[in-house]
Parts: structure tokens; sequence; C-alpha cells
């Protein structure tokens, strides 16, 4: 808890801008080992909401930690995941990191709907206000869509749109669940925003999302894996997450339904090889999705 005199807005749970501490000397080192290493800080400070545990430190799966390092090493990443794997909490994780320990860093939250954007800041926001003080940067400006610290970093949620951030500096933009937005409006976000990001050294595009048929976030994913852009791509598989096996698959099954399974933790996308039988001719055979799709369009 802080002290109502360091508090912002009589938030005991977070710093006001120009708050001197002292620091001890195991506080200073801590300091530095979170600064230099994200899955360290994410490990060691950063507390999530679990649905049967609630508050609770982030005990990160490996996969999770890869994925924070490889946002950390690279400008441009393209993850292709399914539905609760932690994805947003990784990416948070990672974006709290680069506005606490980096000045000046302008960051863009974008989603294919706004609510979606502004609950990945409310997860940021709750991480945020479970940092001890010494961790903590004062706050300026702390709203549903905003956050600006004292050290210069902010951070916005909106929509994804032409418009979301046209005109503006960033550092940084994290797009969630890309393959979502309406194709018109992906296609003109990227030719907007892209040549303001590609023109820093530094900046970067990260783009996290579930399959949704071929789309922007489809020929971004293909081109990356066949090496054709510049984007890293991480693909997260379902039985990477601790305890899911066969027996949670066929539970999670007869609990929906195989196409629904199919969509939403399998990933399939259109280099994905699948068998069919043609009712007329009474044959099997292997096909890819794209062709698969291409014969019925």
């Amino acid at each position: 808890m802080i002290s109502n005199k360091n508090s912002y807005r009589d938030n005991p749970l977070l710093k006001r801008a120009g708050v001197q501490l002292n620091y001890t000397q195991e506080q200073v080192e801590e300091y530095m080992k979170c600064a230099k290493d994200p899955v360290y800080f994410a490990t060691h400070y950063i507390k999530i909401v679990n649905v049967d545990r609630g508050l609770m430190p982030f005990e990160m799966w490996d996969f999770q930690k890869q994925m924070l390092r490889l946002f950390q090493q690279n400008r441009f990443v393209i993850t292709k995941c399914p539905r609760q794997v932690g994805k947003t909490t990784t990416s948070v994780a990672y974006l709290l990191w680069l506005t606490l320990f980096t000045d000046s860093q302008n960051i863009a939250v974008l989603a294919n709907k706004g609510s979606l954007a502004r609950d990945i800041l409310a997860k940021y926001q709750l991480a945020y206000e479970n940092l001890p003080e010494w961790l903590q940067q004062g706050i300026i400006t702390w709203n549903k869509g905003n956050v600006e610290l004292e050290n210069g970093s902010k951070i916005m949620a909106s929509s994804t749109s032409s418009s979301a951030v046209r005109g503006g500096s960033f550092n940084a933009v994290f797009l969630d669940e890309f393959a979502f937005v309406p194709a018109n409006i992906a296609d003109e976000f990227f030719n907007s925003v892209y040549p303001v990001i590609s023109s820093g050294k530094t900046t970067k595009i990260i783009i996290v999302s579930t399959p949704n048929g071929m789309n922007l976030f489809y020929k971004l994913w293909m081109d990356a894996i066949n090496k054709k852009n510049g984007y890293q791509p991480f693909e997260i598989h379902w039985s990477m997450v601790p305890g899911r096996d066969e027996k949670w698959k066929e539970e999670t099954i007869r609990n929906t339904s195989q196409e629904q399974f199919r969509q939403e933790f399998e990933c399939l996308d259109g280099e994905t090889v699948v068998t069919i039988k043609d009712k007329l001719t009474n044959t099997v055979k292997e096909v890819k999705l794209k062709e698969l799709l291409n014969n019925m369009s």
C-alpha cells in the first residue's frame, strides 16, 4: 500500500508523479534485474487474476517465456494461437515492462473491438497497481483508455481502424485478434499505419490472433513462414498448455463440437491438410484447406 501523501488521487495502489523514494541496495539490484530481463520481471512481480485462484503471481509457462523474449528481441512478431493460452496476459507483461523501464515510449493497443482493447489496458492497469511502490513510475494520466507515466511513456487503447493511430508517433503497436478485423479496415489500417512504424529503427509491430479464414492476418502469417516478410512467426499449439492432453481434447469436443474445437484450438490455416470424402464418387482424398476454399468460392 502507498501512503496518502504519495498516492495518485487517493488510490493507495498508485504512486503519484514527483514522489522521491529512498531505495535499499536490494531494491536497486532487483530494479536492475527487472530492467534487463522481462521474464524475470514478469515471474517475480506481475500478478494476474485466475478464475479459480483469484489474484496470484504470474506463473509463466515455457512458451509464454519464449513469446515474451521474441517480443523483446524482434521488431516485427506475428503469433498464431488458440483461445485461452494466456496470450493477452503475456502481451500485457511485455507492454508493462516496456513502458516501465524505457523512457518516452508511446504504445498503441488495438483490437477488433474497442471494448477488447480497453480490457487489455485494464489488465495492464491491474498488474501495475499490484507492483511494489519502488518499481512504479509516477502516474500522470490514468483512465480506461489512456495511461501516462512520469518517465514519459504512454499507452492507449482503441479499436483497429485506419484513423486509430493516424498522425501519431508510436514506438510500438500491439494488434490483438487481428484476423477478426474486417478485411477493408485491416487493409486500410496497414496502408496508413505501417509506413509510420517502419520509418523508425527500433519501432515495433506485434500481431497476436486466432486464425479466421483467408485474410490479411493469414497472408502476413504465411509470408512470415515462407520468409517473404520481416515478421518473426510464433505458433502456440493447445497441447503446449500444461494439463491439456487428449483427455482434455475429448472432453472439450464433447462439451462443444468438433468444428468449434478445430476453429478455436487447432488454429487451422490454408496450409493445413484435411481429409474429405466426395459423396458423388465415394472417394477419399487429402487437400489443403486453401484449395478446398478456392473450389468452394
